[in-house]
């Protein structure tokens, strides 16, 4: 049988009350009166609850700006000199502000990620993407992202990217990548659509 979880906060409050019974419990449930009941210990049952104010996000409030400070708009927001607009405001950042990406750009005192000496060689350059895209096919197997030549190029380079600024992020993690490489993996790597050159088979 396994055992249930009882936040720590819950023992000591069940400790200090020792045996008394205030009926001022703000009508929460204790330990013992749900296994006195004999129903069954849920998750997280003893945890308190998140506040309203918690579950706000900072674009949620009031009169503030909903696209972010006017990110959609403009490009106020781009200090390198070569990001764009993207589709949401959470994707509009510039290389300047992830800190990932700047400790990064500091290493060889570049202005922008796209002009980091590295970042052609490991997000750019299609012999490093193949390269990359065979040990991405062999860990993934049958799951592995499946598309036009040009899908699978970028799919590869943004995962590049990350691998090239963050290192490891974990399983299920993911990072917004800043604007201005998004742009420069979609120029270099554009839609079959409007392609006008051959890339290398995958």
């Amino acid at each position: 049988m396994a055992v249930p979880y009882i936040s720590i906060e819950h023992e000591l409050r069940s400790s200090s009350s020792g045996s008394e019974n205030d009926d001022d419990s703000d009508g929460e449930e204790t330990f013992e009166q749900v296994v006195e009941r004999g129903e069954d210990i849920q998750p997280y049952m003893f945890e308190p609850e998140a506040e309203d104010s918690d579950s706000q996000s900072d674009g949620d409030e009031g009169d503030v700006d909903p696209d972010g400070d006017g990110r959609l708009q403009n490009l106020d927001w781009c200090h390198c000199g070569h990001c764009t607009i993207m589709p949401t405001a959470k994707e509009c950042r510039c290389c300047s502000e992830v800190r990932e990406v700047q400790n990064r750009m500091e290493e060889e005192n570049a202005d922008c990620i796209t002009t980091h000496p590295g970042f052609h060689g490991v997000c750019l350059d299609v012999w490093s993407l193949r390269t990359a895209y065979f040990g991405y096919r062999q860990k993934y197997g049958a799951n592995a992202r499946e598309g036009s030549l040009p899908e699978k190029y970028r799919h590869v380079a943004y995962r590049q990217i990350v691998r090239f600024c963050w290192e490891y992020v974990g399983k299920d993690v993911r990072v917004v990548i800043p604007a201005c490489a998004v742009k420069k993996i979609r120029d270099t790597f554009p839609s079959e659509s409007y392609r006008g050159f051959k890339l290398p088979r995958l």
